[in-house]
């Protein structure tokens, strides 16, 4: 019988937060280790996805839980963090016995505050640790930072078709069935082409033009019987390492001739619509402006600078600053992640008086502390709920206790741990429904209109400082390569010394 392993070390880093990522975040959604890890987590994510994708291999499998570890998006992950890591794979997987395979859930965008590419690095000692030649086969965001060691240390990699990112399940799947055709002889051969460009994600489903038809051809590409897997990496813009930017991948069995023209082919066909993917956008003050303007409710302003799913810090305050001065009849809903102001409320009560300084102390580089004054209307000792659907699938987030502060029309849900903020869920699991409201602030760029674009009388993306800003030039870039547009004016992408095709 196969004997094999699963792993999942997972959790998207915006290297501009300034906050680290540090063992409780990533105890705060679960540690799971041997068999409770596949009793508790066999249903969540991509971990369902690889146990659903074993089930239909044609002979006896026996899945063995090996480590799993996922933290929310957020800052890189701390010195001690990665030392957890290598302690806790090292432990794991020599307690797991024979192995005849592994299927590990990564993002692929991943950074340590002492290693830029943390998820080539995990490949690196997972490599050692397992042998050279054990088939590894790892499932990664199609935001990932592809990194020539990821490619060298994993046998295959399988990347997500969809943004927004409803194909989890289906990526596990997919990473299963690519594991069993190289168990029974396929011979994985990776080509990757760098693209010399970032994007903001505000443009970037893959459900609509200009992306659609492309991804399409993707999904056609990867039903050939010579391919194993094919993806467009979009990349996460807010890492400032070497070689950043889009990538395609294509893996097939030992025919490099033909990934390498069908990379060159996908390229080719991403570099015209760069143009397609900026987004504009609208001020604070023209965000209210054009919501009051609006007939219908509840209209959705996008604030994707201080995306927590992109790795923001979620407490910025510049739309809070210009809702609390303003007249927004049928109410305005908010929400921030600042535990002290948490802690505020405990002691002041329901119903107790609120002066406080909220926000601007985990990104206290693009926002600084709003003082503000308010009645507390409600205490929650847990603000919690099951994700599935964009970011998640039967995962369970808790984003610590909660407080709802009242100033005028402003209503702002208070939580002491970052979580989704694409999700109507965030609100709701507190008593909060945002259709009862004219203005509901998002902390996403695009993953937002899964939930909300059914009922949404309008989206609004703002421009607002933070560390997962579209406007890139506002970001500190210290290591990537250049040229890279739109920092850089690029004419023919071919012609950038540095990108590395095949």
């Amino acid at each position: 019988m196969k004997r094999i392993g699963l792993i999942q070390i997972l959790q998207e880093s915006n290297c501009f937060n300034p906050v680290l990522t540090v063992q409780a975040d990533y105890e705060n959604f679960g540690v799971g280790t041997g068999s409770e890890m596949l009793a508790k987590y066999g249903e969540v994510g991509e971990i369902g996805g690889f146990m659903e994708g074993l089930k239909k291999w044609p002979e006896a499998v026996e899945p063995v839980g090996v480590l799993r570890l996922q933290a929310w998006s957020g800052g890189p992950a701390a010195p001690s963090t990665k030392a957890w890591f290598l302690e806790m794979l090292t432990e794991q997987l020599g307690q797991a016995g024979r192995l005849d395979g592994l299927l590990i859930a990564l993002h692929g965008a991943m950074m340590g505050a002492d290693e830029p590419d943390l998820d080539g690095w995990l490949l690196e000692e997972i490599r050692g640790l397992a042998g050279p030649d054990l088939p590894i086969v790892a499932s990664l965001d199609l935001h990932a930072y592809v990194t020539d060691r990821m490619t060298r240390c994993a046998t295959a990699l399988v990347v997500y078709l969809t943004f927004p990112h409803m194909d989890q399940r289906e990526t596990g799947m997919r990473a299963a069935s690519v594991l069993r055709r190289i168990l029974s002889g396929a011979r994985p051969v990776s080509s990757l082409v760098r693209l010399p460009m970032i994007t903001g994600g505000e443009l970037q489903s893959t459900f609509v033009p200009p992306l659609a038809t492309i991804f399409q051809k993707l999904e056609e590409a990867e039903g050939r019987n010579e391919v194993l897997s094919a993806a467009i990496l979009m990349t996460q813009a807010y890492l400032d390492v070497p070689q950043l930017g889009w990538s395609v991948l294509i893996v097939t069995d030992n025919r490099s001739d033909i990934g390498n023209r069908l990379a060159e082919e996908l390229a080719t066909l991403c570099w015209p619509i760069r143009e397609q993917l900026v987004m504009k956008f609208l001020e604070a003050p023209a965000c209210l402006d054009r919501a009051l303007a609006c007939a219908g409710q509840p209209v959705v302003i996008a604030d994707g600078a201080d995306a927590t799913n992109s790795g923001g810090g979620g407490d910025s305050i510049h739309m809070l600053n210009e809702m609390v001065g303003r007249h927004i009849p049928g109410g305005a809903l908010t929400i921030m992640v600042d535990p002290q102001a948490v802690s505020h409320a405990n002691e002041a009560g329901a119903g107790g008086a609120f002066v406080f300084a909220v926000g601007g102390k985990r990104d206290n580089v693009f926002s600084k502390p709003l003082k503000i004054s308010g009645t507390v209307k409600s205490l929650h000792p847990k603000a919690g709920y099951v994700l599935t659907g964009h970011g998640g699938n039967n995962l369970k987030i808790d984003m610590g206790r909660a407080a709802v502060v009242q100033m005028a029309d402003v209503t702002l849900l208070l939580v002491e741990k970052p979580g989704p903020g694409s999700t109507p869920l965030m609100y709701r699991c507190v008593g909060l429904e945002p259709k009862d409201f004219k203005v509901v602030i998002v902390k996403s760029p695009a993953g937002f209109r899964a939930e909300f674009g059914p009922f949404a009388a309008d989206i609004i993306l703002s421009d607002c400082p933070g560390c997962a800003s579209t406007r890139f030039s506002s970001l500190p870039y210290r290591r990537i390569n250049r040229p890279l547009w739109p920092l850089d004016q690029i004419d023919d992408w071919r012609a950038v010394d540095w990108i590395k095709n095949f």
